[in-house]
């Protein structure tokens, strides 16, 4: 964990720009607010004047608008120099980049709004003519029955069957309101539609308009350019359209992708730009300010300290000074973090960031996490073959994913294929006993199963209590560190009654002489006094539940034993089904099916059991979490 140190920078308020543009491009301060975790108001927060704020605004209407474009626009590769282009954008004016974000917007803003608005058309449209054609077949048979009218005009009608009786309604009402001038035909076209085709005199629509509004039954309504012609022009004419819609759409594609070759790495650019600038101006409402300065308060890693001071004295002078707080303990614990470890534990940070960040000045378990999970995760799998192919998926995910979480998850892995690998040859496992019976692999330690399983089991709880012993060895330092007599008093309790435990468990199991027995009594009521005294009288029943606690933390690391059993002989089994087989070929699928499966089981079982591990055994011994990342104030870059 990086040490950090607090700072305020304090100068006159014409230096506000140059020196917000170089802690932007330095990105190595986190910027606090002055009114942060309460306390005395000293100064006043920076008030932008009006024609700041009018800027501020436009700019974040130039990124809405530059995003949107961008949006619309296929992705482009960046050229090579995109980098130092925008190095060299950012060291010029804000008003350029405003009025050049304004050209750009100009020059293609329209055309693109208008192709992307016509695709969602033809879009909407293709996805709606099916629909359309759909219903007209389902009426056409109807319609087929009536004479062409001229001077008529005809309605489709879709009922769900369950409401068809509504048609004698409406029969009978167009008796009353037109005599007998109109038609209608009603028939069921599947299992839940009835379909029904009106005709009437043209003059009489608004009758036959507000009949239907009525009772609530919908007309099948064609877009206006098919509303006019017979179901069977519209049913061709939607054939048609159909076809030539995938055609328009294409060449809508086409026009984009040459909009974008030449604007989308402009557009990137600008939006980069504006975008470093729009924050720069939104911070400045954290910042405190008199009549003529303004005073900056941020915290960054101490190592960063002279830079940051020998960078702002050559970009913006002398008159920005660079002094660092003083801060007391308390607010010290509030400070962000940044870890910092090894090379070879990195890869682990994500996942203590799964939990949680420690605070600042706790210790980091990275690095232990880093020499036990892949530790454990070999216990479990221990197989050549698997711990082989788990470091082939490995390499091939770090070649797909070059960084990000899945990265540091493929880095985990190779750690833990190389344990799997190790206790294969300990265990002298390759998919199970298939090296044994194969190549006549022989184990260098012991043959998982069968006579050994004591042993097994013995191994695990003694990996499991060095673990435990480990995780309170740290948790008393971490008490002593931060002066927590409470917390010391209830650790060293623990570490007592454990290691009463073991003395008890010894004599019981006749490993150690029953001249012990006394020794473990006495250190088992001093470990529970010591565990129940902070927590006062509730402690009289909470400390033998916590000191029975040690033993099940203990005896939840024989899943390290009971887990790799499991894929043992869920590997057996293949073999096994694999002989039996008459058909040599079914029998090695079978086999590869089975051990597929083992290995999917085995490698994301033993990761899942390992954090658990962790997570709850371990790091409730000593890990102090609720740490805040760092967050420095930093350019985001194309």
């Amino acid at each position: 964990m990086l040490p950090m140190a607090k700072v305020e920078i304090i100068a006159t308020k014409d230096k506000l720009d140059p020196t917000l543009g170089t802690l932007h491009r330095l990105g190595v301060v986190q910027i606090e607010d002055v009114r942060r975790r309460g306390g005395p108001l000293v100064l006043p927060r920076m008030i932008l004047d009006p024609a700041t704020l009018a800027q501020r605004e436009e700019i974040g209407l130039l990124v809405a608008r530059l995003e949107s474009l961008l949006a619309l626009l296929p992705a482009q590769p960046l050229p090579t120099n995109a980098a130092d282009s925008y190095k060299e954008a950012s060291a010029s004016p804000t008003q350029e980049h405003v009025a050049g974000a304004k050209k750009i917007l100009a020059g293609i803003g329209a055309r693109a709004q208008e192709l992307a608005v016509r695709r969602d058309e033809l879009e909407a449209e293709r996805a709606a003519l099916p629909r359309y054609q759909a219903t007209i077949r389902k009426v056409m048979p109807l319609a087929a029955e009536l004479a062409d009218l001229q001077g008529y005009e005809t309605v489709a009608l879709l009922i769900e069957r369950r409401y068809s009786s509504v048609l004698d309604l409406i029969r009978q009402e167009l008796v009353e309101s037109l005599g007998d001038q109109f038609e209608l035909n009603a028939a069921d076209v599947d299992e839940e539609t009835t379909a029904a085709v009106l005709v009437f005199p043209k003059e009489q629509s608004a009758k036959v308009s507000a009949l239907l509004g009525r009772e609530n039954v919908s007309r099948v309504r064609l877009p206006k350019e098919l509303a006019q012609v017979s179901f069977k022009d519209a049913l061709a004419a939607i054939g048609v359209r159909m076809a030539a819609i995938p055609a328009e759409l294409e060449g809508i594609r086409a026009r984009l992708e040459d909009l974008a070759v030449e604007w989308y790495a402009r557009l990137a650019l600008a939006r980069a730009v504006l975008r470093d600038r729009l924050q720069e101006l939104e911070v400045t409402g954290r910042l405190g300010a008199t009549r003529y300065t303004f005073v900056l308060v941020g915290w960054l890693p101490r190592r960063n300290l002279d830079g940051l001071r020998a960078a702002l004295g050559r970009e913006v002078g002398a008159q920005a000074m660079v002094n660092e707080i003083k801060v007391d303990k308390k607010e010290m614990e509030q400070a962000p973090v940044v870890l910092s470890n090894p090379a070879p534990a990195q890869p682990f940070e994500f996942l203590v960031k799964l939990l949680a960040l420690p605070k600042y000045g706790a210790l980091d378990p990275t690095p232990l996490l880093a020499l036990f999970m892949p530790l454990f995760f070999g216990m479990i799998l221990g197989d050549i073959a698997y711990g082989a192919l788990a470091l082939l998926i490995a390499v091939v995910l770090l070649r797909r994913f070059p960084t990000g979480a899945l990265h540091s998850l493929a880095q985990v892995m190779i750690y833990c294929g190389i344990w799997a690998v190790i206790f294969g040859v300990l265990f002298g496992e390759f998919l199970g006993s298939f090296g044994r019976q194969t190549f006549h692999i022989k184990p260098l330690w012991i043959e998982r199963g069968g006579d050994t399983l004591t042993t097994l089991l013995v191994f695990a709880i003694a990996v499991g209590g060095m673990h435990v012993v480990l995780g309170l060895v740290l948790g008393i330092w971490e008490a002593i560190h931060r002066r927590s007599g409470k917390e010391l008093v209830e650790r060293i309790g623990k570490f007592v009654a454990m290691a009463a435990i073991f003395l008890l468990a010894g004599v019981l199991s006749r490993q150690l002489p029953r001249e012990f027995l006394t020794p473990g009594i006495a250190g088992l009521i001093l470990g529970i006094l010591l565990l129940s005294a902070p927590m006062g009288w509730v402690g009289i029943i909470l400390g033998p539940i916590e000191a029975l606690g040690m033993v099940g933390n203990i005896l939840s690391y024989l899943r390290l034993a009971a887990i790799g059993l499991s894929s043992v002989y869920l590997a057996e089994v293949a073999n096994r089904l694999q002989g039996m087989s008459a058909n040599i070929v079914v029998g090695v699928l079978i086999a590869g099916l089975l051990h597929a499966l083992n290995l999917a089981l085995g490698l994301v079982s033993p990761t899942i059991q390992s954090l658990r591990l962790h997570y709850v055994e371990f790091f409730t011994k000593f890990y102090e979490s609720g740490g805040e990342a760092f967050k420095p104030f930093k350019q985001t870059g194309l």
